[in-house]
């Protein structure tokens, strides 16, 4: 793999940049898990969003943004052929990296899919109650203060 990483406001996407993330997103949660639900939305326009190109194509994204006062992370994903490659864990890296330097005060919440929650306790997350169902999937509550997450 030859990655180029980005880290970048909404307003500083490129256009084709945005159709990329919107395709990988849609390609990831909508088509591959069978979900229904409103993608692209409002979180967008005030996140943070981490990606990696390989060759001209987008391989891996995820957005960081605060919403009521907390702070969290999400849309997780890496292209299906990249699967198993370790991407998940690059993109896990810069996001753990980005949040210890620009939230590091913060305690970090996530919604996260319970077949992932192994996945994000190895970056130092913490699961909290019940599973219960968001969005078509079954997600758990996750935390953990940004000061102790961990590269992987």
């Amino acid at each position: 793999m030859n990655l180029k990483w980005y880290v970048k406001q909404f307003n500083g996407l490129t256009t084709t940049q945005l159709h990329d993330i919107y395709q990988l997103r849609a390609k990831t949660f909508v088509k591959e898990q069978a979900r229904s639900y409103q993608d692209p939305d409002d979180t967008d326009l005030d996140a943070r969003h981490v990606f990696a190109y390989d060759q001209g194509q987008l391989v891996a994204y995820a957005r960081i943004y605060e919403h009521a006062g907390v702070v969290s992370f999400g849309r997780i994903t890496t292209d299906s052929y990249y699967r198993g490659t370790g991407l998940g864990k690059q993109l896990m890296n810069h996001v753990m990296a980005i949040l210890k330097v620009h939230y590091s005060a913060a305690t970090i919440e996530i919604d996260a899919q319970t077949h992932a929650q192994k996945f994000y306790e190895k970056f130092g997350l913490i699961a909290e109650g019940q599973p219960y169902t968001d969005l078509g999937a079954e997600v758990i509550k996750m935390h953990a203060p940004a000061r102790k997450l961990v590269l992987a």
